[in-house]
């Protein structure tokens, strides 16, 4: 039986892949979609230090980056 791999198992070819599929997305929802298709994240179960990294990057980092529009809710 095949054992199921994890991030830590990718070859750095395959993380080199995977960098690339990723430049090469035309946009913020196609590149999470990559990263969905390539990983199972609905089964990651992230801790509350990881979130609360991650939220803050995204928030003061990544957002401002990309500066996308803001969807009101009104």
């Amino acid at each position: 039986m095949k054992r199921a791999m994890r991030f830590n198992d990718l070859t750095r070819t395959q993380k080199d892949d995977l960098i690339d599929d990723l430049n090469n997305t035309a946009n913020m929802e196609e590149f999470l979609s990559v990263l969905m298709s390539t990983f199972k994240l609905d089964e990651c179960k992230p801790g509350s230090i990881t979130k609360g990294m991650l939220s803050q990057q995204m928030i003061r980092i990544v957002l401002p980056m990309i500066n996308p529009l803001y969807n009101a809710t009104d």
